[in-house]
């Protein structure tokens, strides 16, 4: 017999097969800036690394993993997924006063 499945955002109880699941990925940019050959070779990665290193001891394993990648799944009734598709960002909606 299926699990029971729970929708993440209203805890309603969906019928086996028929809820959505939605994933996400946050990640750094992978992208590497640009630097000339001057700034690097103006620049002390001795002494970059060192600073970096000293800031990541005060980091917890998660702060850590926050700053490279994070992936997160939830499961949707059928109603929670339309309204997430509507608004994904959960950003408050703006009414612009027009004219008709």
């Amino acid at each position: 017999m299926p699990q029971r499945v729970h929708c993440d955002i209203c805890n309603s109880i969906v019928a086996p097969h028929a809820h959505y699941i939605v994933r996400m990925d946050i990640f750094a940019d992978p992208s590497v800036p640009e630097m000339s050959t001057e700034e690097l070779e103006e620049m002390d990665s001795d002494e970059t690394f060192a600073k970096l290193i000293e800031q990541m001891k005060a980091m917890t394993a998660d702060d850590l993993q926050d700053q490279v990648h994070r992936r997160f799944e939830y499961k949707l009734c059928p109603a929670c997924q339309r309204r997430f598709l509507a608004n994904p960002l959960g950003l408050p909606r703006t009414s612009s006063s027009g004219e008709n």
